[in-house]
């Protein structure tokens, strides 16, 4: 079962100040604070896939 919280509605604001967000996410927020919304939703599903694609090869489950 899935904890509940940050992960249901999450803000940006409220996971820069999430200590249990990763130094990673949080520097890639502020990177991208100044981009086009859409244009930075667009690249986070790309990356998203990608990363969700190489753990499925590593773990087996693709090809």
């Amino acid at each position: 079962m899935r904890e509940t919280g940050v992960l249901d509605h999450p803000t940006l604001e409220g996971l820069l100040a999430d200590p249990t967000t990763s130094f990673a996410l949080k520097s890639v927020i502020k990177a991208w604070a100044g981009r086009d919304g859409l244009d930075a939703e667009h690249d986070a599903r790309l990356l998203h896939a990608a990363l969700a694609a190489t753990v499925d090869r590593r773990l087996g489950l693709a090809p």
